[in-house]
């Protein structure tokens, strides 16, 4: 029998630090078919108006997505014995305050803000979690909420 996962509502998870990095951002933008000179290089983000290079908003919803499953354990944490349960992504909801830099050091924390059980072809719990992300001075950049399906 699952534990009542209701009880995870007010958890903080442990804060994980995420750089966006070079590499991650070259092997994005073709994917994205992102093509906007801001996204290319210093030179095309100053012909624009920003102070250097910045990333495609698109970007922001992989970082939360990485930076919380860095953050927590899924069996410690969502009561999941990965083995033989399983989770899924459900909606996200993002809230981008600023342009994000190549290079920059962003830190996120999650909490866990609610939990309700819900009926398809069989029970499942949705756990709400809030994300917010940080720079390096405590200005938010971004922050939302992202969602996690756990099957019983």
């Amino acid at each position: 029998m699952t534990p009542d996962r209701k009880t995870l509502i007010g958890r903080r998870f442990p804060t994980v630090t995420y750089v966006i990095n070079e590499d991650d951002i070259r092997d994005y933008l073709p994917v994205a078919g992102e093509e906007h000179p801001a996204f290319r290089s210093d030179e095309g983000a100053r012909a624009t108006g920003y102070a250097r290079r910045v990333i495609p908003p698109s970007f922001a919803p992989y970082i939360a997505i990485l930076g919380m499953l860095r953050s927590f354990d899924w069996e410690k944490d969502f009561f999941l014995d990965y083995k033989t349960g399983t989770a899924m992504f459900g909606e996200q909801e993002l809230e981008y305050l600023r342009p994000l830099y190549v290079g920059e050091t962003l830190t996120l924390q999650g909490t866990v803000v609610d939990v309700y059980e819900k009926q398809g072809k069989r029970l499942f719990d949705v756990a709400k979690v809030s994300v917010k992300a940080t720079d390096e001075s405590g200005g938010i950049a971004f922050q939302g909420a992202l969602s996690y399906i756990l099957f019983k």
